[in-house]
Protein backbone atom coordinates (compact mmCIF):
# COMPACT_ATOMS: atom_id res chain seq x y z
CA UNK A 1 0.00 0.00 0.00
CA UNK A 2 1.62 3.44 -0.78
CA UNK A 3 1.47 6.20 1.95
CA UNK A 4 1.23 9.85 1.80
CA UNK A 5 4.07 11.38 3.64
CA UNK A 6 3.09 14.74 4.93
CA UNK A 7 6.25 17.26 5.99
CA UNK A 8 5.51 20.07 8.04
CA UNK A 9 6.82 22.56 10.97
CA UNK A 10 5.74 22.99 14.70
CA UNK A 11 3.86 26.39 12.99
CA UNK A 12 1.43 24.86 10.27
CA UNK A 13 0.32 23.14 12.95
CA UNK A 14 -1.63 26.27 14.45
CA UNK A 15 -3.36 26.53 11.00
CA UNK A 16 -6.68 25.54 10.13
CA UNK A 17 -5.46 23.73 7.28
CA UNK A 18 -3.75 21.22 9.66
CA UNK A 19 -6.71 20.81 11.82
CA UNK A 20 -8.80 19.68 8.70
CA UNK A 21 -6.46 17.69 7.25
CA UNK A 22 -5.96 15.74 10.70
CA UNK A 23 -10.03 15.54 10.80
CA UNK A 24 -10.24 14.26 7.37
CA UNK A 25 -7.35 11.80 7.57
CA UNK A 26 -8.85 10.43 11.18
CA UNK A 27 -12.67 10.45 10.13
CA UNK A 28 -11.51 8.67 6.43
CA UNK A 29 -8.56 6.63 7.80
CA UNK A 30 -6.54 7.88 5.51
CA UNK A 31 -2.93 6.05 4.03
CA UNK A 32 -1.17 9.76 5.76
CA UNK A 33 1.91 9.54 7.29
CA UNK A 34 2.06 12.85 9.19
CA UNK A 35 5.85 14.28 10.29
CA UNK A 36 6.59 17.59 11.90
CA UNK A 37 9.42 19.48 12.12
CA UNK A 38 9.08 20.71 15.69
CA UNK A 39 11.98 23.06 15.76
CA UNK A 40 10.70 25.00 18.47
CA UNK A 41 9.97 28.15 16.36
CA UNK A 42 7.28 29.49 13.60
CA UNK A 43 9.92 31.82 11.80
CA UNK A 44 10.69 34.16 15.01
CA UNK A 45 8.53 33.08 17.69
CA UNK A 46 8.70 30.58 20.09
CA UNK A 47 6.71 27.26 20.53
CA UNK A 48 5.42 28.52 23.85
CA UNK A 49 4.30 31.77 22.71
CA UNK A 50 1.78 30.70 19.84
CA UNK A 51 0.56 27.24 21.18
CA UNK A 52 -1.27 26.68 24.27
CA UNK A 53 -0.36 22.81 23.82
CA UNK A 54 3.30 22.15 22.85
CA UNK A 55 3.32 18.41 23.33
CA UNK A 56 2.29 18.56 19.44
CA UNK A 57 1.84 14.83 19.19
CA UNK A 58 -0.93 15.39 22.13
CA UNK A 59 -2.77 17.27 19.28
CA UNK A 60 -3.28 14.33 16.43
CA UNK A 61 -3.91 12.86 19.20
CA UNK A 62 -7.26 14.85 19.98
CA UNK A 63 -8.28 13.63 16.34
CA UNK A 64 -7.78 9.86 17.25
CA UNK A 65 -4.79 9.60 15.10
CA UNK A 66 -2.10 7.42 16.48
CA UNK A 67 0.74 9.73 17.35
CA UNK A 68 4.15 9.45 19.17
CA UNK A 69 6.90 12.34 19.99
CA UNK A 70 10.31 11.42 18.75
CA UNK A 71 13.93 12.83 19.70
CA UNK A 72 14.47 14.65 16.20
CA UNK A 73 18.18 14.67 17.08
CA UNK A 74 18.72 10.86 17.08
CA UNK A 75 18.53 9.56 13.50
CA UNK A 76 18.26 6.18 14.55
CA UNK A 77 15.07 7.27 17.01
CA UNK A 78 13.93 9.06 14.11
CA UNK A 79 14.50 6.49 11.51
CA UNK A 80 13.26 3.78 13.97
CA UNK A 81 9.62 6.17 14.53
CA UNK A 82 9.32 6.24 10.92
CA UNK A 83 9.44 2.50 10.41
CA UNK A 84 6.62 2.46 12.93
CA UNK A 85 4.35 5.10 11.82
CA UNK A 86 5.01 3.43 8.10
CA UNK A 87 4.27 0.11 8.67
CA UNK A 88 1.19 1.49 10.96
CA UNK A 89 -0.22 3.64 7.78
CA UNK A 90 0.72 0.67 5.81
CA UNK A 91 -1.65 -1.77 7.23
CA UNK A 92 -4.63 0.24 7.13
CA UNK A 93 -5.05 0.91 10.43
CA UNK A 94 -5.29 5.17 9.55
CA UNK A 95 -2.84 7.69 9.22
CA UNK A 96 -0.03 8.25 12.08
CA UNK A 97 1.69 11.58 13.31
CA UNK A 98 4.82 11.79 14.23
CA UNK A 99 6.52 14.57 15.74
CA UNK A 100 10.53 15.22 15.65
CA UNK A 101 11.60 17.49 18.41
CA UNK A 102 14.67 18.75 16.82
CA UNK A 103 16.16 22.50 16.23
CA UNK A 104 17.48 24.62 13.32
CA UNK A 105 21.32 26.24 14.12
CA UNK A 106 20.57 29.04 11.51
CA UNK A 107 17.84 31.72 11.17
CA UNK A 108 14.88 30.96 9.22
CA UNK A 109 15.68 32.69 5.81
CA UNK A 110 18.82 34.56 4.54
CA UNK A 111 16.77 37.57 5.57
CA UNK A 112 16.02 36.78 9.27
CA UNK A 113 18.49 38.66 11.56
CA UNK A 114 18.31 35.73 13.94
CA UNK A 115 17.81 38.02 17.16
CA UNK A 116 14.54 36.31 18.62
CA UNK A 117 16.94 33.43 20.12
CA UNK A 118 19.90 33.33 22.46
CA UNK A 119 23.37 32.61 21.07
CA UNK A 120 23.91 30.40 24.37
CA UNK A 121 20.86 28.49 23.17
CA UNK A 122 21.84 28.04 19.81
CA UNK A 123 25.53 26.49 20.99
CA UNK A 124 23.44 24.37 23.72
CA UNK A 125 21.76 22.66 20.62
CA UNK A 126 24.84 22.22 18.77
CA UNK A 127 26.34 19.77 20.98
CA UNK A 128 23.13 17.25 20.41
CA UNK A 129 24.21 17.57 16.23
CA UNK A 130 22.44 14.44 14.89
CA UNK A 131 25.28 14.13 12.30
CA UNK A 132 28.21 14.21 14.72
CA UNK A 133 26.55 12.13 17.40
CA UNK A 134 25.80 9.35 14.52
CA UNK A 135 28.88 9.33 13.34
CA UNK A 136 30.35 9.01 16.61
CA UNK A 137 27.84 6.02 17.26
CA UNK A 138 28.62 4.43 14.42
CA UNK A 139 32.37 4.48 14.78
CA UNK A 140 31.95 3.42 18.66
CA UNK A 141 29.21 0.39 17.44
CA UNK A 142 32.20 -0.37 14.52
CA UNK A 143 30.12 0.67 11.68
CA UNK A 144 32.39 2.87 10.75
CA UNK A 145 35.79 3.86 11.14
CA UNK A 146 37.82 7.18 10.90
CA UNK A 147 39.25 5.89 7.51
CA UNK A 148 35.56 5.74 6.19
CA UNK A 149 34.58 9.08 8.14
CA UNK A 150 37.32 11.26 6.41
CA UNK A 151 36.70 9.18 2.83
CA UNK A 152 32.93 10.51 3.54
CA UNK A 153 33.56 13.67 4.35
CA UNK A 154 35.97 14.05 1.18
CA UNK A 155 33.63 12.84 -0.80
CA UNK A 156 30.47 14.96 0.27
CA UNK A 157 32.91 17.99 0.29
CA UNK A 158 33.83 17.10 -3.44
CA UNK A 159 30.22 16.45 -4.69
CA UNK A 160 29.33 19.95 -2.71
CA UNK A 161 31.99 21.97 -4.86
CA UNK A 162 31.07 20.20 -8.36
CA UNK A 163 27.29 21.18 -7.58
CA UNK A 164 28.45 25.00 -6.88
CA UNK A 165 30.96 24.69 -9.92
CA UNK A 166 27.99 23.55 -12.19
CA UNK A 167 25.33 26.21 -11.00
CA UNK A 168 28.10 29.01 -11.32
CA UNK A 169 28.61 28.03 -14.73
CA UNK A 170 25.20 27.79 -15.78
CA UNK A 171 23.26 30.89 -17.14
CA UNK A 172 20.74 32.93 -15.79
CA UNK A 173 17.16 32.80 -16.40
CA UNK A 174 15.87 35.67 -19.26
CA UNK A 175 13.70 38.39 -17.12
CA UNK A 176 11.13 37.34 -19.53
CA UNK A 177 10.56 33.61 -18.00
CA UNK A 178 9.74 35.42 -14.35
CA UNK A 179 5.83 35.19 -15.92
CA UNK A 180 5.78 32.15 -17.92
CA UNK A 181 3.29 29.47 -16.93
CA UNK A 182 2.63 32.62 -13.84
CA UNK A 183 -0.07 34.03 -15.64
CA UNK A 184 -2.36 33.43 -18.67
CA UNK A 185 -2.23 35.50 -21.88
CA UNK A 186 -5.22 37.57 -21.39
CA UNK A 187 -3.57 38.83 -17.68
CA UNK A 188 -0.58 39.72 -18.97
CA UNK A 189 -2.38 41.94 -21.55
CA UNK A 190 -4.39 43.10 -19.10
CA UNK A 191 -1.54 44.26 -16.71
CA UNK A 192 -0.02 46.32 -19.59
Amino acid sequence: MRVTACFFGDGATAEGAFHESMNLAALWKLPVLFLCENNQYAMGTALPRYQSETDLARKAESYRVLAERVDGMNVVAVEEAARRGTEHVRARRGPYFIEFVTYRFRAHSMFDPDLYRDKAEIERWKLRDPIKLFVLKAVADGALSEADVETLERDVAEEISEAIAFAEQGSWEPASDLTKDVLTEAAVEASQ
